[in-house]
């Protein structure tokens, strides 16, 4: 979901796991990243959705959303 979106759902439930919408490793890698990963504190709970096929970009990555305070990192390989 995007983050307009998530913070709706957070209106409805506090309880609830929310997830990003899949964001590739290129994205992050080389692109925005505050566009992709920027999330406000009220959405927390949430998933950033990881999609990518190099496990040490995949790392990487992880290791970025955990930075931005990410709650989990789902891997969508391919």
């Amino acid at each position: 979901t995007d983050r307009h979106f998530r913070y709706f759902l957070r209106l409805i439930s506090r309880e609830v796991l929310l997830y990003t919408e899949m964001v590739t490793t290129g994205a992050i890698l080389h692109g925005n990243r505050d566009k992709f990963l920027d999330f406000s504190p009220f959405e927390n709970p949430v998933s950033l959705q990881l999609g990518g096929d190099n496990p040490a970009q995949l790392a990487e990555c992880a290791k970025i959303g955990m930075d931005y305070g990410y709650s989990e990192i789902n891997l969508n390989v391919g």
